[in-house]
């Protein structure tokens, strides 16, 4: 059944900028595989490296957000797979940065 996976722009910049693939699946999960291994680029950003899913990865499936046992879920002829990375950032890494460049500017 052919599947029409959309892709973000962060994930199409690695294969030439193509935003939408087609590709032949009967369950989400052969769908994403199918994705990744016509497109190896971009098995890191859908696989973790024991080979789940990418827990920084959001799925849609005709505009339904699909939770991690959605992967097993059926898809017919015509479906569109949305892929959505997840939004990451602020964290201790800008608050330590944030801190050291108050300590350089505003000595105590």
């Amino acid at each position: 059944m052919s599947v029409r996976v959309r892709l973000p722009a962060l994930f199409a910049d690695r294969i030439d900028g193509v935003d939408t693939v087609l590709v032949e699946a009967t369950t989400v999960e052969s769908a994403l595989r199918a994705l990744t291994d016509r497109h190896g680029e971009l098995a890191t950003l859908v696989w973790t490296a024991a080979g789940t899913l990418n827990p920084l990865v959001m799925l849609f499936l005709n505009d339904r957000q699909l939770d991690r046992s959605g992967i097993d879920e059926t898809v017919r002829s015509g479906d569109q797979l949305e892929i959505i990375p997840a939004i990451e950032g602020g964290g201790g890494r800008w608050r330590s940065k944030k801190s050291e460049v108050r300590r350089q500017v505003c000595p105590q």
